[in-house]
């Protein structure tokens, strides 16, 4: 179930969510990377699309969702966190009960309550909840589930479904794009204006952004070195611009000095990616494969801590590449419907998983820095991220 990662910088988070829209912003404690929960009465197994009474299920567990919801915006709307927590856990409880069904047969309703759900479900593991952030997230949930109650079965083709799920993706990567490029210009203006405090907050919201798209952004030729190379990934420290270059600035030299240059050229080049993505054009097999060689990076070589060598924050940028990732593996639902139900489960299953993990490394919304992490933490992590890659790549030779 796709819940995003929340981080100081967060995580995008409902941001990272969508396949057709985009909400919340970086930086929002409580759309964090919570994992769901299993109902106690053990998971649920995959079911077969269904039929009347299975459609009829589906209608009685939305009616169930909406009325839940509504309980939840009232207790948003009084500002009650035990109540707010109490019932974000209620609502997951609901949704995990016949979200299954749900998959099946409206993959794209599915994709919507998803989104939002997620996030809701989220609030329940931080002491602190951001009322303003889910009286938005509530609302559109309300409206997804309004969507899914009036859902007819579909009669479009497996690939008219997936054709439709790919558009959906390819708004939320634009829509990240004009995130980035935005979120690159607040960072760039803090590190002009010497505060370095400020600019490292907007660095970790900016990577978050980044990080989510990566697979869209490797297949742009220079442009993600230029943006996103480490300083090892270069030959002469002086070509070396960037994100990291900036980084090191901030964490090792303590100062901001001649980095003007390097800001104005990450401004230049973030901009130049968000127009290139516009007109790209995307199939499901590179979407896919960019996810996989994404999470198979981020399993041997991110999870040595290289990535934000001096910051620390290489959690942040995980968390925004299984992020992504999942957001691919919404995206394909409809053919693995049709094609290989079981991996759709076992993919969900992992992505559960590899929430849960990271969630241990959360708190109020914020992940520990990589130097807290244990050899043996940093191995689960590692494998974890291992098992998801060589999935999407089973998922790559069904399309």
């Amino acid at each position: 179930m796709f819940k995003p990662l929340a981080t100081a910088a967060s995580a995008s988070l409902a941001a990272m969510l969508l396949l057709n829209g985009c909400t919340s912003a970086p930086g929002t404690p409580n759309t964090t990377n919570a994992p769901k929960q299993e109902p106690a009465q053990g998971t649920v197994q995959q079911e077969k699309a269904p039929s009347i009474e299975g459609k009829s299920a589906i209608q009685q567990g939305t009616a169930k969702l909406q009325e839940e919801t509504k309980k939840f915006q009232d207790a948003v709307k009084k500002q009650d966190t035990a109540e707010v927590k109490r019932l974000s856990k209620s609502i997951n409880d609901i949704w995990i009960s016949y979200e299954n069904a749900v998959r099946q047969s409206f993959p794209l309703e599915y994709t919507d309550v998803e989104k939002y759900e997620m996030p809701i479900f989220s609030a329940s593991a931080f002491d602190k909840v951001d009322f303003v952030a889910l009286t938005v997230t509530a609302d559109k949930l309300q409206a997804a589930l309004t969507k899914l109650q009036n859902a007819k079965e579909s009669t479009a083709s497996t690939s008219e479904l997936l054709n439709q799920a790919v558009a959906g993706y390819k708004a939320f990567v634009d829509e990240q794009a004009d995130k980035l490029a935005a979120g690159t210009k607040t960072f760039a203006a803090a590190v002009k204006a010497g505060n370095i405090e400020l600019a490292k907050q907007e660095y970790v919201k900016a990577r978050v952004y980044f990080e989510t798209i990566e697979p869209i952004a490797e297949s742009f030729g220079d442009l993600d070195p230029k943006i996103d190379a480490r300083l090892a990934d270069v030959e002469k420290e002086e070509e070396w611009t960037g994100y990291h270059r900036i980084e090191k600035a901030l964490w090792a030299d303590h100062s901001l000095a001649g980095q003007d240059k390097y800001a104005d050229q990450l401004i230049q080049d973030t901009e130049e990616l968000q127009k290139q993505i516009k007109s790209l054009k995307l199939e499901p097999k590179t979407m896919v494969a960019g996810a996989m060689e994404l999470l198979n990076e981020a399993a041997t070589s991110k999870i040595t801590g290289e990535e934000e060598l001096y910051s620390r924050t290489d959690l942040v940028d995980l968390a925004a590449n299984v992020n992504g990732s999942k957001i691919v593996y919404l995206a394909i639902i409809p053919a693995l419907n049709e094609k290989n139900p079981g991996l759709g489960t076992q993919l969900d299953k992992q992505f559960m998983a590899m929430e849960e993990t990271l969630l241990k490394y959360q708190k109020d919304g914020q992940y520990v820095t990589y130097d807290k992490l244990t050899a043996e933490q940093i191995r689960q992590i590692s494998d974890q991220l291992g098992q998801l890659s060589n999935l999407m790549n089973q998922s790559a030779a069904i399309l």
